[in-house]
C-alpha cells in the first residue's frame, strides 16, 4: 500500500505568489455551555485536495480532440492510476511550499456498471472491490458519503467501507452529520459513538458526522463536517439508514457538528457534501455559522479560476461548459464569504485550493496562482500527439495503481466484451434523452429499448413463477404487465444497442452490464386500476427525469398540457401488441378508473417497488421477489441477458432480433406510450433572437 507523501513543516514567511482578499469574518460564537475555542498560534496555509463522483471510471477515457488545423487526435484521459499520480505530485508542490494539506473524497466513490461487475458475482468471492482498492492507495483523510454508495444497499457500502482497512481494521473516515445507521445491526461496531473522528479512528470505528484531521508534518488541525442528499431515499438504496427529511434538518444536524468541533477547540472547518447540486450547497452555507471552506459533490459541475489561463486548467477538447468561478462564494449565516468548490467527475480533474487562515483560524486570502482544477492526463500514449496538442502536463500512472487496479479489471471487461449475448438487426434506443420531452429517450417517451427490457421482466415471470409460487400467466386471475424507470437504463454501453449504432450487430455481456448497471433485482406486486392510474400520473409529471416509466403489457397516454393529477387520459392492459380485441380498459379517455376484476400484477425492479423515484403507490404493496429453484433473487441484467438469449438464433448460432420484430422496428417503439406534448419552443422565440 501507498505510504502518504513526506510532509514538511510549515513556514513562517507564507510567500503567495497571488492572493485574493476575503471579506472581514465574523467570530463564530462557541455554543451555550462550551468554551471558546483556542486561537490558532498564526497564519496557516492549508492545501486543500478534492474530487466526486469518481463513478468507477477506473480506467482511462479515449476520445478524439478535434483541431481546425488538423485531423481528430485521439487522446486518454483521466483513469485512477494517471489520477493518483497527478495526486503525489500536488501534495508534493504543497509541502515543498510548507503547507498543510487535507485530501477529501466528495462522494460517490462508486457507481453500477461494467466496472462495479467485476467485483461482484459470480466473480470469484475473493475478488476485491476494485474501486475500494484504489482509493485506499490514495492518501485521503476523509470520504463522504453520495448518493450512489447506497445504490447497491447499506450491505455493500458496509463491505466496501471495511475494505479500507490496516491488518484487517478499518481506518479510512466515512462522514455524514445528517445519516444515522443505528437501524442497521451490521453498522454497529463501524460508527463512533461520539460522533468525531478524532485523528486516527480508534477499533476501526470509521463512520462519524465529523472528524479532526491533523497534518502529520505541521501538526495544524482542520474539522471536516460531512453531509448527504436529503433525497436519498428516493434515489437510492439506504433501506434502514436515516437521513434528514429537508434542507433545514440538514443545516441544523450540520451546525451541531461544526459547534462540537468549535468546543473541542477547531476554528478551521471544512464542510464536504454530496448535495447532488452546488446551488444546494450555496443554500446550505446560506444557512450555516463557523464554515470557512465547502466542497460539493454530487453536480458534477466544472469551475474554473478566472486568474489562470483556460488552457492550463480544461482538458483538450472539454465538451463540458464551465459553470462558474473557482472557488464560487457563498455568504454565510454569520456574515462570512465562503469559497465552495467542486470538480467535474470520473477522475478527470484534482481540485486543489490554497487558503490561507489568520490567526484567528478565519480565511484571509486564497493563493489565486495555485487554485484551480488540475486536470488528469496520463503520459502512456503517443507523444507527438500530446506535442501536437500542447500537453505538457501529462503524468506517468502510478504503478501500484496499475498493477492492482487497472490491470485486473481491464482483463475483467476484455472477457466482458468478448462475450456475445446475442445479435440485433435493428438499433435499441437506450439513451437517456438528456431530460428533454421532445428529445427522444428512455426518460422522454417510449422506446424500442425500453420496450426490450420491460418485456425481458414478463419474460422474467413466465420462467420464474413457478419456482416463486405464483401462478403463470392468466388474465382471467391477473393482469400481468412490467414497468421500468428510465433512470434504471444507463448508457454505459453508448445511446444504442449494438454499441456503436451500428445493426446488424453483436450486444455483447459489457453491453448488457452497461445498460443494466445496477444491483437490481425483480419484483411483483399486486395494484388496482387506481393504484396503477397515480403511478402513471406520477410517470407523466416527470416527464424528462429518470422517474419517467416503460412499460408492457400496458398501452398509456399522456396529455402534458393536462394538470398534474389529470394527464393520464387512456390506460389499458393489452395482451399483445398495443391494440388488441383482448385489451382491458383501466382508465377511460375521461381519465375515470375503470373497476376490473382481477389485480394487476406488475413487475418491476426492487428499487422502484420501495418507492425509489417518489413512488410511494409501490412503496405502500408488499412485493414478492422473483427468484430461482435455489431461492436466489433474479437480477434485472440478468433477465434482459436471458430474454435476448430466448430470441430465435441466425445462422452462426447466435440469438438475434429481427428486423420485422414489431416491438423494436422502430426506435419510437410500437405505440404503447402516446404524449401530448404542447408545441416545442420556438427557436423564434428565444430570449435574445
Amino acid at each position: 500500500m501507498r505510504a502518504h507523501p513526506t510532509r514538511s513543516t510549515i513556514t513562517a514567511s507564507l510567500g503567495l505568489a497571488t492572493t485574493l482578499a476575503l471579506t472581514p469574518a465574523v467570530l463564530a460564537q462557541s455554543p451555550e455551555g462550551g468554551s471558546p475555542a483556542a486561537p490558532p498560534a498564526g497564519p496557516v496555509t492549508l492545501t486543500l485536495l478534492h474530487n466526486n463522483d469518481g463513478e468507477s471510471s477506473l480506467l482511462p477515457i479515449t476520445y478524439s480532440v478535434g483541431d481546425a488545423r488538423e485531423t481528430p487526435i485521439p487522446l486518454a484521459i483521466g483513469g485512477i492510476a494517471a489520477f493518483a499520480a497527478v495526486t503525489d505530485r500536488e501534495i508534493a508542490d504543497a509541502r515543498s511550499r510548507g503547507n498543510s494539506v487535507v485530501n477529501v473524497y466528495a462522494g460517490d466513490a462508486f457507481l453500477a456498471g461494467a466496472t462495479l461487475a467485476c467485483s461482484l458475482p459470480p466473480q470469484p468471492v475473493d475478488t476485491p472491490i476494485f474501486d475500494a482498492v484504489a482509493q485506499r492507495l490514495l492518501p485521503y483523510d476523509a470520504h463522504v458519503f453520495g448518493n450512489h454508495e447506497f445504490d447497491y444497499g447499506p450491505d455493500f457500502l458496509e463491505r466496501f467501507v471495511r475494505t479500507f482497512a490496516s491488518d484487517g481494521t478499518p481506518d479510512q473516515p466515512f462522514l455524514s452529520a445528517n445519516l444515522d445507521f443505528a437501524d442497521e445491526p451490521g453498522w454497529a461496531d463501524l460508527v463512533e459513538s461520539s460522533g468525531i473522528i478524532d485523528g486516527a479512528p480508534v477499533d476501526g470505528r470509521v463512520v462519524a458526522r465529523s472528524a479532526i484531521v491533523r497534518d502529520a508534518t505541521t501538526g495544524e488541525a482542520f474539522g471536516i463536517v460531512g453531509a448527504t442528499t436529503w433525497t436519498l431515499p428516493t434515489i437510492s438504496s439506504p433501506r434502514q439508514v436515516q437521513v434528514t427529511a429537508d434542507l433545514a434538518a440538514t443545516a441544523a444536524a450540520v451546525q451541531a457538528e461544526i459547534d462540537a468541533l468549535e468546543t473541542a477547540g477547531i476554528d478551521r472547518i471544512i464542510l464536504v457534501s454530496h448535495l447532488q447540486d452546488v446551488d444546494n450547497d450555496k443554500d446550505l452555507v446560506a444557512a450555516l455559522r463557523g464554515v470557512d471552506i465547502a466542497v460539493a459533490g454530487g453536480g458534477d459541475e466544472l469551475l474554473i479560476s478566472d486568474a489562470v489561463d483556460e488552457s492550463v486548467q480544461l482538458l483538450p477538447g472539454e465538451a463540458q461548459a464551465p459553470e462558474g468561478g473557482y472557488p464560487t462564494t457563498q455568504t454565510g449565516l454569520d456574515g462570512r464569504d465562503v469559497p465552495i468548490v467542486t470538480t467535474a467527475g470520473n477522475y478527470k480533474y484534482l481540485g486543489r485550493l490554497d487558503v490561507t487562515f489568520d490567526a484567528d483560524g478565519t480565511v484571509a486570502s486564497i493563493d489565486t496562482a495555485t487554485s484551480y482544477p488540475r486536470r488528469v492526463i496520463p503520459d502512456a500514449q503517443d507523444g507527438d500527439q500530446l506535442a501536437e496538442l500542447d500537453i505538457t502536463d501529462a503524468v506517468t500512472p502510478d504503478a501500484e495503481q496499475l498493477t492492482q487496479v487497472v490491470e485486473p479489471v481491464r482483463a475483467c471487461l476484455e472477457t466482458f466484451a468478448s462475450t456475445a449475448v446475442a445479435r440485433s438487426e435493428v438499433v435499441l434506443n437506450v439513451a437517456r434523452g438528456n431530460g428533454d420531452p421532445y428529445a427522444l429517450g428512455v426518460r422522454s417517451g417510449e422506446t424500442n429499448g425500453g420496450n426490450l427490457v420491460a418485456d425481458s421482466y414478463v419474460a422474467a415471470y413466465d420462467t420464474y413463477a413457478p419456482t416463486t409460487g405464483l401462478e403463470p400467466r392468466d388474465p382471467s386471475k391477473a393482469l400481468v404487465v412490467a414497468v421500468q424507470n428510465g433512470g434504471g437504463i444507463r448508457q454505459g454501453a453508448g445511446n444504442a444497442l449494438p454499441n456503436g449504432g451500428d445493426a446488424p450487430g453483436d450486444i455483447t455481456r459489457l453491453d448488457t452490464l452497461g445498460v443494466m448497471a445496477f444491483d437490481n433485482y425483480l419484483v411483483t406486486m399486486d395494484l388496482s386500476a387506481a393504484d396503477l392510474k397515480t403511478v402513471f400520473e406520477r410517470s407523466c409529471e416527470t416527464l424528462g427525469g429518470g422517474q419517467f416509466l416503460q412499460v408492457s403489457h400496458l398501452a398509456v397516454t399522456c396529455d402534458i398540457s393536462a394538470e398534474v393529477g389529470s394527464r393520464v387520459t387512456d390506460l389499458r392492459y393489452t395482451a399483445g401488441t398495443p391494440e388488441t380485441d383482448d385489451d382491458v380498459a383501466l382508465v377511460d379517455a375521461d381519465g375515470l378508473v375503470q373497476e376490473v376484476d382481477v389485480p394487476v400484477r406488475v413487475i418491476t425492479n426492487q428499487f422502484t417497488a420501495a418507492g425509489g423515484d417518489d413512488y410511494p403507490t409501490f412503496a405502500a404493496t408488499r412485493p414478492t421477489s422473483l427468484t430461482n429453484a435455489s431461492g436466489e433473487p433474479v437480477f434485472y441484467e440478468q433477465a434482459l441477458r436471458e430474454y435476448l438469449e430466448s430470441f430465435p438464433a441466425d445462422a452462426d448460432g447466435l440469438p438475434t432480433i429481427p428486423a420485422t420484430d414489431p416491438r423494436s422496428a422502430q426506435e419510437t417503439g410500437e405505440g404503447r406510450i402516446t404524449l401530448v406534448l404542447p408545441a416545442p419552443p420556438s427557436p423564434e422565440a428565444s430570449p435574445g433572437s
